[in-house]
């Protein structure tokens, strides 16, 4: 993978800060039909780590896709603080 292609991706991971758990996320300038799946989880996994403790681990991600995103319109995710446990935090989007 070239150095062009790392820095697209990093960029297209770094979400824009709206409020307290709610990021928007763009798709790259491409012409495309739908937005790919890969993004949209990156980007959702992205959204609920900065919403916990830097010391913490993504544990897992599960994800659902049930209707295709239209890249011309930014993604909004919402990261739900479902728990902030000993052991691990649990977040929703």
């Amino acid at each position: 993978m070239s150095q062009d292609a790392v820095d697209q991706l990093i960029a297209l991971l770094d979400l824009e800060s709206i409020e307290v758990n709610m990021f928007r996320g763009r798709s790259p300038d491409e012409d495309r039909q739908r937005i790919f799946g890969g993004q949209v989880a990156g980007q959702a996994l992205v959204a609920a780590a900065r919403t916990v403790d830097e010391d913490r681990q993504v544990h897992s991600l599960h994800a659902y896709f049930l209707r295709a995103g239209d890249p011309r319109v930014p993604v909004l995710y919402e990261a739900d603080r479902i728990r902030d446990g000993g052991s691990f935090p649990t977040r929703r989007g």
